[in-house]
């Protein structure tokens, strides 16, 4: 289910297949957040948000308290 949800979202979406298999993985088990460096800061796509943690303005303690 992994790979054909990757495969729709390099089609759709235009990921890498590699960036589309961590997207694909985190939809299919409802995790709504994926801390990864590799995405657009803040893009949220088909119920997945990517936060950068490397970025600047990025705090931990606003995700521990979720």
């Amino acid at each position: 289910m992994i790979v054909l949800e990757a495969a729709r979202g390099v089609r759709d979406h235009q990921f890498s297949f590699w960036d589309a298999q961590i997207w694909a993985t985190a939809r299919l088990n409802q995790i709504s957040v994926v801390f990864s460096e590799d995405f657009n800061p803040g893009w949220i796509t088909e119920g997945v948000r990517f936060v950068n943690p490397f970025a600047a303005d990025f705090q931990i303690e606003t995700w521990l308290s979720r």
